[in-house]
């Protein structure tokens, strides 16, 4: 991957985070361009940690700053772009990039998060919504448990 200078936009950082940032007021510098970038390459495959977004923005371009990346995930989350799913065992917080009403399921082991599409949590929103008269800009349901790979692996080693 090539690194921008300073100034520098690429198209393809003018994603839904980007549009989230300028919505905002901000404008998409280049380090807000490469975390915009980061997080659109993440969104359907990884609930990034501030870590995780800080060392992907980084290799697009090296004068990210860590400050940077928290600054700019806490405007998405204000302006609805992405959620907090909330701190691991391990303290890290995770964020939820797909917006999409939908059920996260986490291992609390090796803390893999699985996403889960399915049609109860739209009826949730809908219901929520009926019963508090909010205006719902998304939503997620959280489960805890262990997955299957961790459940072998604890049955070996008790084997």
């Amino acid at each position: 991957m090539t690194t921008a200078g300073p100034g520098v936009q690429d198209s393809r950082a003018d994603d839904r985070f980007s549009a989230g940032l300028r919505a905002a007021g901000l404008k998409v510098t280049a380090q807000r361009s490469a975390i915009c970038r980061a997080l659109a390459e993440m969104t359907g495959t990884h609930h990034p940690t501030v870590q995780d977004v800080f060392e992907s923005a980084r290799r697009t371009y090296s004068g990210v700053s860590l400050a940077t990346v928290y600054n700019t995930l806490s405007v998405l989350k204000d302006q609805g772009m992405l959620y907090e799913l909330g701190p691991d065992m391990d303290g890290a917080v995770h964020y939820e990039l797909d917006t999409d009403t939908h059920i996260n399921v986490v291992c609390i082991r090796c803390k893999r998060i699985v996403d889960l599409h399915h049609a109860n949590a739209a009826d949730a929103e809908e219901e929520v919504t009926r019963e508090t008269g909010f205006r719902l800009i998304g939503g997620q349901v959280l489960y805890y448990g262990i997955c299957p790979d961790c459940s072998r692996d604890h049955r070996q080693v008790a084997d």
